[in-house]
């Protein structure tokens, strides 16, 4: 099962992205490109050692509803 992270941009340097299930040029960001998320199966170093502290930790579910609030999709008309 996957699990996501709702990182600080300002951490993404932080991130090593071998641990991860993308790559830093297809990371999803929020619209103020402030956050960005992360996937993935096991728990990446980085999170565990306490070098990146995410805003949230998500399910599937989770995220996806998140994905839907303003902060990160924009109305389309």
């Amino acid at each position: 099962m996957l699990t996501y992270a709702i990182i600080n941009t300002t951490d993404k340097d932080k991130v090593n992205f071998e641990e991860v299930i993308q790559e830093p040029s297809t990371v999803r960001y929020s619209l103020d490109e402030t956050q960005f998320v992360i996937k993935y199966e096991t728990e990446p170093s980085f999170i565990t050692d306490g070098s990146v502290v995410p805003d949230a930790i998500l399910n599937h579910d989770l995220c996806l509803d998140l994905m839907a609030t303003s902060d990160w999709s924009q109305d389309i008309i």
